[in-house]
């Protein structure tokens, strides 16, 4: 398997275990670097496994039918992985403190 076909299969593996219909939080130990930065849109950026478990769960709580898909093939150069994806879910409870508001 060339560099970019392992690099585009743990993407994937990421965007189905952290993001799909079931969240498998022990993906976060296994491919992300101990300082790992997560920076998703409308939420201030988390760092470390253990802030990025606790985003990811608490995100669960408020989302609990959250699931996201790749929309299209993953493309990739290098070490460089790029892909498109797209879900959704519904809000049921709870607070998302981390949540930035336009306007607020």
């Amino acid at each position: 398997m060339s560099k970019e076909e392992d690099n585009k299969a743990t993407v994937g593996r990421w965007f189905a275990d952290f993001w799909g219909k079931t969240c498998n939080l022990g993906i976060v130990d296994e491919l992300a670097a101990p300082d790992m930065l997560l920076q998703y849109s409308l939420h201030a950026p988390r760092k470390g496994h253990a802030d990025i478990k606790a985003f990811m769960a608490n995100f669960r709580k408020a989302f609990p039918d959250l699931s996201f898909a790749g929309a299209a093939d993953l493309i990739a150069e290098g070490d460089h992985v790029v892909g498109r994806w797209e879900g959704g879910g519904t809000h049921c409870q709870g607070r998302l403190s981390s949540v930035y508001i336009q306007g607020a």
